[in-house]
């Protein structure tokens, strides 16, 4: 804090002596309308560049990068003002002080422009080779995730055909059912790591046949199910495969959760705008709040609220891909999950 207290302090200090030095020089350009001009320029650049201070003090900015920061600004007046303060010491020349004010004043604003923008190529740098190292992370943990539910399916499989225990084979075919749960992660991990690092698509699907296409399934697998689809023909969005993905979990999701062996689920879909959004809703107990807050970013993930699947975090993270958002919402009658993205 002391740190970060002193870095801002000296930029904040340079706009005050910017102040201080144009107030002062202001009565010694009286008369002279251009002068005049000059003096109020050199206030106003001290006026932002205090703005600036206060900015970057209360900014996310890390401690180092604002000393950064603050060192670009230091060396900017540095160099000017010896520069100026040669040329003033020289025989027969002549720098008014206000002159001296706006030069140092440009020169400052100019050098946190550099500065900023030096801590932010910095910044991305950073970035980058942390998503580099998350990428490579994630493919050894989805290959080690993938070869261990492999081998533990295959056992749970052959220990239950050799059980004859009722109690004994539900346990296998527990074991069975769980790890092919946690080898459909993989494909899920792969679509959100997928999502964070490429772009947001530029060419136009309908989502009507990307609806119905995903209710199909469902609605062969549970006849007694209501599954509605209130989405316009001709409607069109601005999406890949990753959006029928979305929409795919979104639909799991309700079935699941939906609270019936009969689910309801309704897809809708309208535009606002340059923005279209896809609604899915159930009729079961909604959402928890702690896990809303969790994808809200509300609250940290912890060990005993972290959600209770990957499903949303894939809708999230393909709709922020999408150039959207999610969105959830509990009712009386159940849950609606909303995915905007953008309209084509």
């Amino acid at each position: 804090m002391i740190r970060r207290t002193l870095a801002v302090g000296s930029v904040a200090l340079t706009g005050v002596a910017l102040v201080v030095g144009a107030v002062s020089n202001a009565a010694g350009a009286e008369g002279n309308g251009v002068a005049l001009a000059l003096v109020a320029l050199g206030a106003v650049l001290g006026v932002a560049i205090l703005a600036g201070a206060a900015y970057l003090y209360r900014s996310d900015v890390a401690t180092a990068h604002t000393a950064r920061i603050a060192g670009w600004n230091l060396l900017g007046v540095a160099l000017l003002g010896v520069i100026l303060a040669l040329a003033r010491a020289a025989p027969g020349v002549s720098i008014p002080a206000y002159v001296v004010v706006d030069v140092l004043g440009v020169s400052s604003v100019a050098h946190l422009l550099i500065g900023y923008n030096d801590v932010r190529r910095i910044r991305a740098e950073e970035l980058a080779r942390q998503r580099r190292t998350l990428a490579v992370v994630n493919r050894l943990t989805r290959h080690n995730l993938r070869n261990r539910t492999q081998i533990l399916t295959g056992h749970a499989v052959a220990l239950a055909e050799e059980l004859d225990d009722p109690a004994h084979r539900r346990a296998a075919e527990t074991i069975r059912d769980t790890a092919r749960d946690l080898a459909e992660m993989d494909g899920e991990l792969e679509t959100i790591q997928t999502a964070l690092n490429g772009d947001s698509p530029d060419r136009s699907v309908g989502l009507s046949a990307i609806v119905e296409d995903v209710l199909g399934p469902y609605r062969e697998s549970h006849p007694d199910g209501t599954f509605q689809a209130d989405v316009p023909d001709g409607f069109t969005v601005y999406g890949d495969e990753q959006l029928r993905t979305a929409v795919e979990h979104l639909v799991e999701n309700a079935v699941e959760h939906g609270g019936s062996d009969r689910p309801y689920v309704r897809v809708a879909a309208e535009t606002d705008g340059d923005s279209a959004e896809i609604r899915v809703s159930d009729r079961g107990p909604g959402v928890p709040d702690d896990e809303v807050a969790v994808l809200d970013g509300d609250r940290e993930i912890s060990q005993l609220e972290h959600g209770s699947g990957l499903g949303l975090w894939v809708a999230k993270t393909v709709a922020e891909r999408h150039g959207g958002d999610l969105t959830i919402e509990n009712g009386d009658r159940g849950a609606t999950v909303s995915l905007s993205v953008r309209a084509a």
